[in-house]
């Protein structure tokens, strides 16, 4: 990778997770000693989801919401999933096919800027895709969820974050940021991709500004806390004018 590119740039964070495709899943896992899992299903279990709806499923990567949002939907929904990486696209498509009874549609598109319609889904899911906007950036997203979402539409987002309380955040944030990048490298991954993660995470703190940029847009929004604040999430409802 460029160490003088803009991290946040969206060439760069296509390439960042194009070349981590091959062992970002596992890692993960391996990592989060499986609270990324669980984080996933509390995420997707913030929306009361009912047979027929549309569920966006944004920054989708290699679709790991899909099992929790399956089980929530119920007969004859869909699954709408965008994501601008290629690879990640690549291995979506190798999970759409252990889900041969529900329709998923994967976009590869930017989800600042996708062909969605407006009003056209019914409830959106986005997890840990977050870290990877600046603060212009995450205001964008707001905007596009606002766009897309329908009237009484729900959303749920999820990111890692840094804990508030010191004891917590210097340990955690030495793992994250020298710990991980070692077990990438023992993955046989790219140490220096998975050192991004961390810095990514450093930068972002938690959901509580993307939380302002959301209630500019004109959603409703609680915020949510997972473990202490290793993640952090966003519950929110767009009214019905």
């Amino acid at each position: 990778m460029d160490r003088d590119a803009d991290i946040y740039s969206t060439r760069y964070v296509k390439a960042l997770f194009d070349e981590m495709s091959r062992t970002y899943g596992y890692i993960n896992r391996i990592s989060s000693f499986g609270f990324n899992t669980r984080w996933r299903s509390q995420c997707v279990g913030q929306i009361a989801m009912t047979p027929q709806m549309t569920v966006c499923d944004l920054m989708s990567g290699m679709g790991e919401c899909w099992r929790a949002i399956d089980s929530a939907l119920g007969p004859g929904g869909r699954i709408v999933a965008l994501d601008f990486s290629a690879e990640m696209c690549r291995n979506a498509r190798v999970q759409r096919q252990r889900l041969p009874h529900r329709a998923i549609e994967i976009l590869e598109q930017d989800a600042l800027s996708s062909s969605l319609p407006d009003g056209s889904v019914d409830c959106i899911i986005s997890a840990f895709g977050l870290k990877t906007f600046n603060d212009h950036q995450q205001a964008a997203f707001a905007r596009e969820i606002a766009r897309i979402l329908r009237p009484a539409g729900s959303v749920s987002l999820l990111e890692i974050s840094v804990p508030s309380t010191r004891f917590l955040r210097i340990p955690y944030m030495f793992y994250l940021k020298r710990v991980i990048p070692v077990i990438g490298r023992l993955m046989l991954g790219n140490p220096d991709n998975y050192r991004m993660l961390g810095a990514y995470t450093e930068r972002f703190g938690n959901c509580e500004r993307m939380g302002e940029h959301l209630r500019a847009a004109g959603l409703e929004v609680e915020n949510r806390h997972y473990f202490f604040g290793c993640a952090s999430g966003l519950y929110a409802l767009k009214p019905v004018l």
